[in-house]
């Protein structure tokens, strides 16, 4: 038995839009024609349809199909499969982050108030986002997301409101002209050593890149505060701690 057009659109869930579409491009073609010069679909037009939906709706694209189905030396299913999974992978990885990006920008709003900055902070949310996929490679991210979550949900927002707070402190320690071995200043970083040995002891592989990144990313350094000044306004004020705590 064989078919036209539009009664093998109908039988496959198809339009006849696009059955013209696949035969541009050379997925699938009419065996026969009729008398009057239609298109006839034998029984193989079927067979390659049914293969064409099939790696299509495994998420083969349509220029990838045609050399597994035609050629001397078609391109093993195999490795088309693979290179569409990394694909997806790396789109689901984009989503995740994005996700996790507006759930950071909501929160900031949250704690903050949005005092007509809203626009700003999701600016500042995104920038960061560049930043980091420029520095962190995907299964960096993915391992440390992995471990941030482990966390109890009361200890991670803990983290996140006390970072800004410690960042605010210490900025205004600095700018007012306080002394790096004041008894105050040597508190705050007390604080700061605690919460970056946290940090290390989440992903210790990750030390000397975010340390690189924040020396060479002037605009997280002005999203986040840590700028190099207040870097240094630390570090002397650390020097200045018993040595066992440095």
């Amino acid at each position: 038995m064989d078919y036209t057009v539009g009664e093998l659109a109908k039988r496959a869930g198809l339009t006849v839009r696009t059955l013209h579409h696949y035969e541009e491009l050379g997925l699938l073609r009419a065996s026969g024609r009729s008398e009057a010069g239609y298109r006839r679909y034998g029984a193989a037009d079927v067979l390659r349809l049914h293969r064409v939906l099939a790696l299509r709706d495994a998420g083969v694209s349509l220029k990838d199909i045609v050399p597994l189905l035609d050629g001397e030396t078609p391109q093993p299913l195999a490795e088309v499969l693979q290179a569409q999974i990394e694909q997806i992978e790396a789109q689901l990885l984009a989503q995740e982050t994005l996700l996790q990006t507006l759930r950071n920008a909501a929160k900031r709003l949250e704690l903050h108030g949005d005092g007509g900055d809203a626009v700003q902070v999701l600016l500042d949310a995104m920038a960061i986002r560049r930043v980091h996929e420029r520095w962190i490679s995907p299964d960096q991210m993915r391992a440390l997301r992995r471990t941030w979550e482990s966390m109890p949900e009361a200890e991670r927002d803990a983290v996140e409101l006390e970072w800004p707070q410690l960042i605010r402190q210490a900025q205004a320690a600095m700018d007012a002209g306080r002394d790096p071995g004041v008894p105050e200043v040597q508190a705050l970083v007390r604080r700061w050593l605690v919460l970056q040995k946290r940090f290390i002891e989440m992903a210790p592989e990750m030390k000397d890149t975010m340390q690189r990144m924040y020396a060479a990313e002037p605009e997280l350094a002005r999203q986040s505060g840590v700028t190099p000044e207040l870097i240094a306004y630390l570090r002397r004020s650390k020097e200045t701690l018993p040595v066992e705590e440095q």
